[in-house]
């Protein structure tokens, strides 16, 4: 789930493309378009960028012999830069695949699945009615209790499409409700005006527990579709995948094979790769 593009930090080195190298690969660099604001697949660290995103990327890079260099960009301009392949070949960013993304670029292979989750305020202020779902699922705040709120979202996330989708639609929950959508270019600037101009932030459900978790005055819960009884409610869910300039066929392969190999890692405690990189880094990105 990110952005004209802005300053750019590569893996603590400051990168400009008046180096003389090509952004997307020239000589032996792979440069990587990622947000740094989505933890834990991709945050700032004394400077770095880091994350889930990129100890993937890394070991691709280690695959093809290839130096990776990541850029930090405004999320919205990922897709489109990597659809046209100038300025890089590759988006590691917590990108869900979406039909609209998959007419623009290649997708690898699914490596997570994500539950968006509403963020809000603690202590109640412009705060949504809370639900109960099933046993199974506990507290949860479905869509149609969000009818005439303010919900603040980053733009161009998958939080973004799915509440354009349902406050636009005529099938969708916020449908004609009084819902309206503030759209932010910073998950911490939209999270800082929760209470204030907005009553509710919508994003994936990781990097909402860790801006909970470094907030007290926060709180979270999974998004939920109502259905007609609490057996049939259903979660708002997406997965992340990585995208690639269509035709760079061998960069797709390696990046399938690393996160194949990820995936099939699986410890005694029933954890693959990419899950004990995400507890890894939820345990870095909170300080613990």
């Amino acid at each position: 789930m990110k952005k004209f593009l802005t300053v750019c930090l590569a893996a603590g080195t400051l990168v400009a493309s008046a180096l003389g190298f090509s952004a997307c690969g020239g000589g032996n660099t792979l440069v990587v378009y990622t947000e740094a604001g989505f933890a834990p697949f991709e945050y700032l660290s004394e400077g770095k960028i880091v994350g889930v995103d990129v100890d993937i990327m890394n070991q691709v890079g280690e695959k093809l012999g290839r130096e990776v260099v990541f850029e930090n960009v405004n999320f919205d301009v990922i897709v489109d830069a990597v659809s046209e392949g100038k300025l890089t070949n590759v988006g590691a960013a917590g990108l869900s695949i979406t039909e609209e993304r998959k007419e623009k670029v290649d997708f690898s292979i699914p490596y997570y699945t994500a539950s968006l989750y509403v963020i809000y305020k603690t202590d109640g202020t412009m705060a949504p009615e809370i639900g109960e779902s099933t046993a199974e699922n506990g507290s949860v705040i479905y869509w149609d209790s969000l009818a005439g709120m303010s919900i603040g979202v980053q733009g161009g996330t998958t939080a973004d499409i799915f509440l354009s989708d349902e406050i636009g639609e005529d099938w969708g929950a916020l449908y004609e409700t009084g819902a309206s959508k503030t759209p932010y270019t910073s998950l911490s600037v939209a999270v800082n005006d929760i209470g204030l101009n907005t009553n509710v932030v919508i994003i994936d459900e990781l990097p909402a527990k860790t801006l909970v978790a470094n907030n007290d005055g926060l709180s979270c819960l999974p998004l939920y579709y109502k259905g007609e009884t609490v057996d049939e409610d259903e979660a708002a869910v997406d997965e992340y995948a990585i995208a690639v300039t269509p035709g760079q066929d061998e960069l797709l392969a390696a990046i399938n094979e690393v996160l194949e190999g990820l995936i099939n890692d699986v410890d005694a405690d029933g954890n693959n790769g990419i899950q004990r990189l995400v507890m890894q880094h939820l345990d870095l990105a909170s300080g613990n």
